[in-house]
């Protein structure tokens, strides 16, 4: 089956906030098998469990993302094609004199690549980016 949703790591990790947006949950749950996740997002969540204080918040946040996302979500990686996207939209972005996201550019390129939905809280921070394509499961939107 084709992956259609690329979730962002705000996205993904919604689930174990101590209260999670219903909206985003409802749309996890249906969409699971149709979302993906991109290898920078998997990135940051590793990075984010192992900056987190030892403990049993810790140890839950690493389960859920070891044997949870690690066993739903494919990951979509950065490869050729996207890098070539990537490179012209930090390029953009410094020609501009602004400071390039790295993070959010390469899942940004990433979904461009791939034809997927970027599925983000935070659309406001691609909306700028030609081509591509945005989605807010929160409730607030």
């Amino acid at each position: 089956m084709k992956r259609i949703y690329l979730l962002d790591t705000n996205i993904i990790s919604e689930p174990v906030k101590k209260v999670p947006d219903e909206s985003v949950l409802i749309e996890l749950e249906a969409r699971t098998k149709l979302s993906a996740i991109s290898v920078i997002s998997w990135s940051e969540l590793l990075q984010g469990v192992q900056l987190m204080p030892e403990g049993k918040r810790q140890r839950r946040i690493e389960s859920f993302i070891i044997n949870d996302i690690n066993a739903l979500y494919d990951k979509v990686p950065f490869d050729e094609h996207a890098a070539f996207i990537y490179s012209k939209l930090y390029s953009d972005y410094k020609k501009n004199g602004l400071q390039p996201p790295i993070h959010d550019l390469q899942i940004a390129a990433t979904a461009i690549a791939n034809n997927m939905i970027l599925v983000t809280r935070n659309t406001k921070d691609f909306e700028n980016i030609p081509g591509i394509m945005l989605e807010n499961w929160f409730s607030e939107n």
